[in-house]
């Protein structure tokens, strides 16, 4: 039920406010959350002690801090342009919904530990961690929307069942791939390749572009 934010001064039925009251409070810490996120991740990057002023030094001391900066802006950028997207298409929230959404705030809230091993332990390393992160924020928004589904009372009357249900497809198979390859290289201690990973990024755009060009039949 999208609208303002709640005020104690609108008069309407308690059902009413009941609703837009967990509507509002939901996307509320979800903005939130999401902003501190991406602050914690500005909040690594540090000057190296005794920087001369000069670009070289500067990147040679943080570069690796600079690149899970990078990577941790982009996951959170997708996380949100995700959950914006998701919660536009709800008219109201219920429990399940809103457990479901603290589910993935609390992952979305690891980011900026994500970077941290990118930071450290660089890319090659921590490349699969990041993809199980990716993994499960993607299965948090399929669960969101397979709940919604079955409780089509949750959506937008504008909503189209076939589109919502293609992205829920979507979502639950991209976060078993990626689930299951950042699984298997933390388990097998294999480091994960520049070329993997953009491989893997270029599967996902394109099945994302196929699932957008996916015909409607109805809702």
């Amino acid at each position: 039920m999208a609208g303002e934010p709640e005020s104690l001064h609108v008069h309407e039925p308690l059902k009413a406010r009941l609703e837009r009251h967990d509507y509002d409070r939901l996307l509320m810490l979800s903005d939130g959350v999401f902003a501190i996120a991406i602050t914690l991740l500005a909040l690594e990057l540090k000057l190296p002690p005794g920087w001369n002023g000069s670009i070289e030094q500067l990147l040679s001391a943080t570069g690796r801090p600079l690149v899970g900066y990078l990577f941790g802006c982009a996951l959170v950028g997708v996380f949100w342009f995700v959950h914006r997207r998701l919660i536009a298409q709800l008219d109201q929230v219920d429990g399940v919904i809103a457990v479901l959404n603290l589910l993935l705030l609390g992952l979305v809230g690891l980011t900026p530990y994500v970077a941290r091993m990118i930071a450290e332990a660089g890319p090659t390393r921590a490349m699969p961690f990041y993809l199980v992160a990716v993994a499960s924020v993607f299965g948090s928004v399929a669960l969101i929307q397979a709940w919604a589904s079955f409780h089509p009372r949750l959506l937008h009357a504008g909503v189209d069942r076939v589109s919502w249900r293609t992205n829920m497809a979507f979502h639950a198979l991209s976060a078993v791939g990626l689930g299951g390859v950042g699984s298997w290289a933390i388990a097998t201690h294999r480091p994960f390749s520049s070329e993997a990973f953009l491989a893997v990024a270029l599967i996902l755009v394109g099945g994302r572009q196929l699932t957008r060009r996916w015909p409607r039949r109805g809702r």
